[in-house]
């Protein structure tokens, strides 16, 4: 699964970056097998291209909802030697991943929901928290119009 899910990506990011170049035909290109595993080896054994391909995932919404959805994925980065493990040495990277998550108002709502649900924050608490971050402009989309949380 991760595996097919890398290469659906990696498949996906090559044909961004070859249909710049008009003179190859990317679909001709990708159906043969040989071909393309050449094309993902080139890809994820050079690093500069590798960064190049990463940039290109982080800002396709279709890559980051298969990594999200991924439980691979999610186990790889949420372990010690992934993300987390490296954002404990890189506070810069936290603040800005906390700056990033600040201005969406739907993923903080979520998050609210979450910390309200295991228990970690209260339900009036999470109510003021929203009707703060509506006044602050915030779109909160998924939530009602008055932005209470209810007990499910």
């Amino acid at each position: 699964m991760k595996n097919r899910f890398f290469l659906m990506v990696m498949a996906s990011t090559l044909l961004l970056i070859i249909s710049c170049n008009n003179a190859v035909n990317v679909d001709q290109l990708l159906k043969d097998d040989n071909t393309r595993k050449k094309v993902f080896t080139k890809i994820t054994t050079d690093h500069e291209m590798m960064t190049d391909f990463m940039d290109i995932m982080i800002k396709d919404n279709h890559a980051m909802m298969m990594m999200k959805d991924n439980q691979g994925m999610k186990e790889m980065m949420m372990g010690e030697g992934g993300i987390m493990g490296m954002m404990k040495n890189k506070p810069e990277l936290v603040d800005k991943m906390m700056g990033n998550m600040m201005k969406d108002g739907k993923m903080m709502g979520q998050m609210m929901e979450m910390m309200k649900d295991k228990g970690m924050m209260s339900e009036e608490c999470a109510n003021s928290c929203m009707k703060m971050m509506s006044g602050e402009g915030m779109d909160m989309d998924n939530k009602d119009d008055n932005h209470e949380f209810h007990n499910h």
